[in-house]
């Protein structure tokens, strides 16, 4: 709950009385209740399914995080949700003023005002009353084949049809999942056509050391530090302090620290262009630097092609995952572990590799690097992809998507439900 909102009972005489209950207690019950009910509507009447009501808040911001909801006119829509006890606290606690409250997509209250709740940024949340959520009465039981059959009647606009077997669904998901992979090998063929193959390939691992929330700086910070460059530097620096020399020049470059950085590099981005706030700590900038410090000076003699290119010609994902996997020593946790190295090869190293093996004629070869991604084991799972799937599979198949390729199925699956671009 965001500490700044009142929990205090509402009293009787209040000009707008509503139940006594606190705002933690109503925020419970939206986490509790919320996708067992038929449906919310909000204020012009639009009809809101929750499949997610979305992950609680701990400090300052939004009280719940990446709900899923399907709004009606809009289809699937992600995003944070604010609970308030009346809609016009919205104000009072300061959230038309607090860019930290952009991203909410809905604003939920027992009691509504005529003015629109408003986001720093311009946008307006529209409003679902609450008052359904008091009563211990349950959804009707069809409520999920409901909300299955509105979500594949959207899907099935993009050419993904209702499975009637989970074997069907496995296929389908495994459809889904290399369009995905062609779509990423697509966009980053795209690249390099504009730029060196080696800058493309930095930038993608950069992009995915960002994680979800310091994607574009991640970025900015790889503009900013052209791999042509750090290796050049790295190869003019003894092979023992390369990795330490590296990790302090982009650090430098980031904004955390300061100091001389060699020529070509620069300028340093704003450390307030880093989004810090609630990232945890494996994922931190400060932990993944270090981690693309030591790719750079694992491969400034070969490069970074060449190098994960003979990682991935070994056919097995346990190599390529090893050469992008780095350790940390004193019981400390990893810059990049296992897992963040899985996800790299699948969403960035793969896809470049059968991009620049199409631009180059060897079509086997990047036939090989597409063999190689549907061989990756199941990736780090998150809620939205959990929900989305048990949203759109019968509950009697178990778990359909369980490998990497039909876990990118799920999410190319969300980016067309949610209207947003599919490579991306």
């Amino acid at each position: 709950m965001n500490p700044s909102c009142p929990n205090d009972p509402a009293r009787s005489t209040d000009p707008d009385p509503i139940p006594p209950i606190t705002e933690k207690q109503l925020a419970h019950l939206w986490q509790r209740r919320a996708a067992r009910h038929r449906a919310f509507h909000t204020e012009t009447g639009a009809r809101v399914r929750v499949l997610y009501p979305g992950r609680p808040g701990v400090t300052a911001g939004p009280d719940f995080r990446n709900a899923l909801l399907m709004v009606e006119g809009q289809g699937l829509v992600q995003g944070d949700v604010e609970v308030h006890l009346r809609q016009r606290d919205w104000q009072s606690h300061g959230h038309d003023r607090d860019p930290n409250y952009n991203g909410v997509v809905l604003h939920v209250a027992l009691e509504s005002h005529p003015e629109p709740s408003r986001t720093d940024g311009g946008g307006s949340p529209p409003l679902v009353n609450l008052t359904d959520l008091l009563t211990d009465a349950p959804a009707e039981d069809n409520n999920g084949d409901e909300v299955r059959s509105q979500l594949w009647q959207s899907l099935a606009q993009h050419g993904y049809r209702r499975p009637e077997r989970p074997e069907q669904m496995a296929a389908l998901l495994n459809r889904a999942g290399d369009a995905r992979f062609l779509s990423h090998s697509s966009r980053l063929g795209m690249l390099m056509s504009a730029q060196p193959p080696e800058q493309t390939l930095w930038e993608s691992i950069c992009d995915a050391l960002g994680y979800r929330h310091n994607r574009h700086p991640f970025l900015m910070l790889a503009t900013a530090a052209p791999c042509a460059v750090l290796s050049a530097a790295a190869l003019r620096t003894p092979e023992t302090q390369r990795e330490t020399a590296l990790t302090l020049w982009l650090l430098r470059l980031a904004g955390f620290e300061s100091g001389p950085v060699p020529a070509g590099l620069g300028p340093p981005l704003d450390s307030k262009a880093w989004r810090l706030f609630r990232v945890r700590p494996p994922n931190h900038p400060r932990r993944r630097i270090p981690g693309a410090a030591a790719l750079i000076a694992r491969f400034c003699e070969s490069g970074l092609t060449a190098g994960l290119s003979a990682a991935a010609s070994a056919g097995d994902p346990k190599a390529l995952t090893k050469a992008l996997t780095v350790a940390a020593g004193d019981g400390k946790p990893a810059p990049i572990g296992t897992g963040r190295a899985q996800d790299i090869a699948v969403n960035a190293v793969l896809p470049f590799l059968h991009a620049h093996r199409t631009l180059a004629g060897d079509y086997a070869g990047a036939e090989r690097m597409l063999e190689l991604y549907r061989r990756y084991g199941p990736l780090s799972d998150n809620e939205i992809t959990r929900e989305l799937a048990a949203a759109l599979q019968e509950p009697a198949w178990g778990r359909v998507p369980n490998n990497a390729r039909r876990q990118q199925g799920l999410v190319h699956l969300q980016r067309l439900l949610a209207g947003a671009t599919p490579e991306i």
